[in-house]
């Protein structure tokens, strides 16, 4: 089988039409991969239009400081020296009255052992075994 066969009217035709297909492919896919390098699609845009740019940028920042923007903090008021005072005596006599409390139960836990040890000591003693 011939690998050129000859020319005839009819293939002629089909020939420049696939040729031109083909061109037509090629600058449609070099058009989707400009469309796909973003980064250069934006650069592209910031050197055409950097004013656009530049109050989109700022409308954002105004609009995103607004949006998260903390209320202010509320104030405490003020104390009056009678408060200051009894908040200064209670955290000074806190101490004490603990070291008060902890010397009363103890005395009371002791007296307590000590009369039930008296009472067994006098039903042994009366003859009464446990």
């Amino acid at each position: 089988m011939d690998r050129h066969p000859q020319s005839t009217p009819q293939i002629e035709p089909l020939i420049r039409l696939s040729a031109a297909s083909r061109c037509q492919l090629s600058q449609q896919a070099a058009a989707v991969r400009q469309r796909l390098v973003v980064p250069g699609r934006v650069l592209h845009s910031l050197r055409r239009h950097p004013s656009v740019w530049l109050g989109g940028v700022l409308t954002t920042a105004l609009t995103v400081t607004f949006l998260l923007r903390r209320p202010p903090p509320t104030t405490k008021p003020r104390r009056s020296w009678s408060g200051l005072l009894g908040s200064l005596a209670y955290t000074a006599a806190r101490p004490l009255v603990k070291a008060w409390l902890t010397t009363q139960l103890q005395e009371f836990v002791m007296t307590q052992l000590h009369s039930a040890t008296v009472l067994r000591q006098r039903s042994n003693h009366n003859g009464h075994p446990k």
